[in-house]
């Protein structure tokens, strides 16, 4: 039995080219997929190079009496599946793909099977049993692996943007704006207070004005973590100024008991600027 599997991944290996011809070549020509078949050589080398690692990692449980060969299946999964969520390729066109490459894969395996007059019924049975189960452990954990590649790169998106849309403006000696604009959640404010620490401490700022009259909503816990970073600012010398305070907030602020008698409010951020000049 141990001597059919090395002669059929012998054969496989040995087709491997082959394989991946085949796989290339029924690809079809439509713009904007990776897996278009008028794709550049460069993406095609790519492809070429992948679908190769593949093969060994899948033929390889042929002769591994270890868990090398699901050792090798992970490593292949992590790395393409990180790739293609890389370049924004939806998991449908790789999850086609495998169904594809599937098919020939398959064939190729009959081809030995009809070929071999050692092979029987049993044989094929256990190969089948033993290819299925690696095909379908690909697919399932490359679904997971490209869907935890994707949240880690919307998560260092969404960290960027917000750390984008809490800047810290220069507008002389000593003086900063901080406007907030939009919807803040509990995240965004934690960003909030990291990046007005960070600026005010590298501009050598001495007072920071801070205009909410561009958000809209700010819950219970947004606003505790706001008057925070006020705190925060007053610990390391630097004194903050609020604008814009609409009236749903100031009544939030109220209600959770904040006093504002060591703040400065200012209607608007023109008539704080004002008064500093």
């Amino acid at each position: 039995m141990a001597h059919k599997r090395a002669e059929l991944y012998n054969y496989l290996m040995g087709n491997k080219e082959k394989m991946t011809e085949e796989w290339l070549a029924s690809r079809v020509k439509t713009d904007g997929s990776m897996y278009a078949g008028n794709s550049s050589p460069q993406i095609e080398n790519q492809l070429k190079a992948q679908n190769g690692a593949f093969i060994e990692a899948v033929t390889g449980v042929f002769i591994s009496e270890t868990d090398g060969a699901g050792e090798a299946l992970e490593k292949w999964v992590e790395m393409v599946a990180t790739a293609r969520a890389r370049q924004s390729v939806p998991l449908y066109e790789v999850i086609a793909q495998i169904r594809i490459f599937r098919k020939i894969y398959w064939s190729y395996v009959r081809k030995f099977f009809e070929e071999n007059v050692e092979a029987d019924s049993k044989d094929a049975l256990e190969w089948a049993e033993t290819l299925n189960n690696s095909f379908d452990f690909i697919i399932e954990r490359f679904a997971i692996s490209h869907y935890e590649a994707d949240q880690r790169i919307l998560n260092s998106q969404r960290e960027m943007i917000y750390e984008l849309s809490s800047p810290v403006i220069p507008i002389k000696k000593g003086i900063g704006i901080l406007p907030l604009v939009g919807d803040i959640d509990t995240h965004r404010a934690k960003i909030i207070l990291e990046t007005a620490l960070d600026q005010s401490v590298k501009q050598q700022l001495d007072t920071l004005y801070i205009d909410l009259s561009a958000v809209a909503i700010i819950d219970t816990m947004v606003a505790q973590q706001i008057f925070q970073v006020m705190a925060s600012l007053k610990i390391i010398g630097v004194e903050s100024v609020l604008s814009g305070i609409r009236p749903e907030i100031a009544q939030t602020a109220i209600t959770l008991g904040i006093d504002f008698k060591n703040i400065k409010v200012h209607a608007n951020l023109m008539r704080a600027l004002e008064t500093q000049a």
